[in-house]
């Protein structure tokens, strides 16, 4: 899915030494390379305080510069902070607590499946309080093509991958896709990009509807999807507004996976 360049940190006038060195360093994050006039440009300092926050920074190890360009970048340092941060979070324990406040906020079954195989596997369901409500098995498998689950893993695949996947599922022997379908399931991959949220109404189950939302690690790669899935009648009126939770839900989990939002 495309998605939109994460905003520089807005320095209040208060804004100490450590808020003004955590600044750049997340606006590196997000751009990966700059000099120290767009440091200063960006964040709105001064080129004296700019330079001497940067010449602290790198005799710390937190940003180096680019032999190629001269440019800085992230340091060491970071690097071993980061991977320290990836080390003590993974994928469930990240999701976990936001599954269950999308289960509070919707009323509705709230669940985290991965890619296995041929489809997505659910891993985590939290099902809703509604006397009537979705329900299923952990462990239970979803297609690709029809599913918000697997719509979203599928859509926020880079062009190349989603290719090789498509081409994958149509080669399998078991494939519940045709050639005939390819383009319809492009075009609905497309619309979820666009909207930043999937959708299945009534299409794999004719008595529920589900909004889904990709997970991504820190290296930009989606690794599962979150859903929410209720009564048809119930969910077909708010889509709009449960797709725009589960879409927040997803970011957050991510941005908690180290994953740092980028145009792709």
């Amino acid at each position: 899915m495309t998605e939109s360049p994460q905003s520089p940190t807005v320095l209040g006038p208060g804004a100490g030494a450590l808020d003004r060195g955590l600044a750049m360093l997340d606006h590196l994050a997000t751009v990966r390379s700059c000099t120290t006039s767009d440091l200063a440009r960006v964040l709105g300092l001064s080129r004296s305080t700019t330079y001497r926050l940067v010449d602290r920074l790198v005799k710390g190890g937190w940003l180096a510069s680019d032999p190629a360009t001269g440019n800085l970048r992230l340091g060491p340092s970071t690097a071993r902070l980061a991977g320290a941060a990836l080390g003590s979070v993974d994928l469930r324990s990240a999701a976990v607590p936001v599954i269950a406040r999308l289960v509070r906020q919707t009323r509705e079954t709230a669940s985290l499946a991965v890619p296995n195989g041929l489809a997505m596997v659910f891993v985590h369901r939290e099902r809703g309080p509604r006397p009537v409500a979705v329900t299923d098995e952990i462990g239970a498998s979803r297609p690709f093509h029809s599913t918000s689950v697997g719509r979203a893993y599928l859509a926020a695949l880079p062009d190349a991958q989603l290719d090789e996947q498509l081409d994958t599922l149509l080669r399998a022997a078991d494939s519940p896709l045709h050639e005939g379908m390819i383009a319809e399931l492009r075009a609905t991959l497309e619309r979820t990009r666009r909207r930043g949220w999937s959708e299945d109404r009534r299409e794999f189950d004719e008595s529920s509807c589900c909004c889904g939302a990709p997970v991504y690690d820190h290296t930009g790669r989606p690794i599962a999807a979150i859903s929410v899935a209720g009564v048809a009648e119930r969910m077909e009126h708010v889509m709009d507004d449960i797709g725009h939770l589960v879409a927040a839900a997803a970011a957050e989990v991510s941005a908690a996976l180290g994953h740092a939002r980028t145009a792709i």
